[in-house]
């Protein structure tokens, strides 16, 4: 009688068993990466949110801080040689903030909305304009005895003149300040740039007076300035997206627009307002109330950012969105 053959291998109910164990563990492994992934996810969209929020904020906090600077004359009246300042360039109004209505209207300010923002800054938001002296002081090269000459400047050689005609520069030293109008384009000569200002009386915003200063004479000390205007607001971002992540925070500085923060989908301002002149602010308004301007010394900015990509949060849109607040002492409120 010969031998019964030896069984080797897997029964099917072994071979099922093993099958079954093996899609569970798979399954597991499945489930593990697709949770790290989300958390990954929903990690790096709050880190977006932070750091966007903090770039902002810095941004327009930087701007704020020097909102009225004008070099060392830090108070007492500026003196005009024209009927009207161009809204950009006039010191005497540091700060216009539009307050956005949420029927696609801004308060209206002192200083006249350009349509560029008009038209495509987010309704409802707030609109942030900021003036302040440029960096670019360039001194007398000889004093200015008379207040009818020229305005002769030392600059680098081969440097490029910071103004154009209709510029509105400043002249300032510690004692006085004056606002005039370049009437020639400026154009530097081995170390030395001229500014003139002549006299056109059919313009409002070009110089009605030849003299610069009331009273005194302008030094070595003295010095001319570029003016600065910086606004903050927010507009449909260069990556296209729909909705709130396809949002981003701009700054014009009057001839251009550069996105400084996607994902950001809010702008919100409120004065400080320091009713018992003790240094604090009391309370804090929207820019429409009607408050003492010379009473304002702080301004409190808010920014939502949002995650850009949907990381399946529970807002309807699937976007992570936080709003961050920062408030800014103004240094040079009058």
């Amino acid at each position: 009688m010969s031998a019964r053959p030896l069984v080797t291998g897997l029964s099917l109910i072994e071979v099922m068993i093993s099958l079954a164990i093996g899609s569970v563990v798979i399954l597991g492994v499945l489930n593990l990466f697709t949770a790290n992934s989300q958390t990954y996810n929903v990690l790096q969209a709050q880190a977006r949110l932070q750091e966007g929020a903090n770039y902002g904020l810095n941004s327009i906090g930087r701007d704020l801080q020097r909102a009225g600077y004008r070099g060392c004359y830090s108070s007492g009246e500026l003196y005009l040689t024209m009927t009207s300042v161009p809204g950009r360039f006039d010191l005497r109004t540091p700060l216009s903030i539009y307050d956005g209505a949420g029927d696609g209207s801004w308060s209206t300010s002192a200083t006249p909305l350009p349509s560029l923002l008009s038209d495509n800054a987010v309704v409802g938001t707030d609109i942030l304009a900021i003036r302040f002296l440029a960096d670019d002081e360039a001194y007398l090269s000889s004093t200015m005895n008379s207040g009818t000459e020229d305005v002769v400047v030392s600059v680098e050689n081969g440097s490029s003149s910071p103004f154009a005609s209709g510029d509105i520069a400043l002249l300032h030293d510690c004692e006085k300040a004056t606002l005039f109008s370049v009437s020639n384009a400026p154009v530097v000569s081995g170390t030395s740039l001229t500014l003139e200002h002549a006299v056109d009386i059919s313009n409002a915003e070009a110089n009605q007076v030849l003299g610069l200063a009331e009273t005194g004479i302008f030094d070595l000390d003295a010095a001319v300035s570029s003016i600065v205007e910086h606004t903050f607001y927010i507009r449909s971002g260069a990556n296209g997206l729909p909705g709130a992540g396809g949002l981003s925070l701009y700054r014009f500085d009057g001839e251009t627009s550069v996105e400084l923060v996607e994902g950001v989908e809010d702008l919100q301002v409120l004065l400080g307002v320091d009713s018992d002149s003790d240094g604090s602010p009391n309370q804090y308004v929207d820019p429409s109330a009607a408050v003492d301007t010379s009473r304002v010394i702080a301004v409190r900015i808010a920014l939502t950012t949002n995650s850009v990509a949907a990381v399946g949060s529970s807002e309807a849109d699937g976007l992570q969105r936080r709003t961050y607040r920062q408030t800014i002492q103004l240094r040079n409120a009058r």
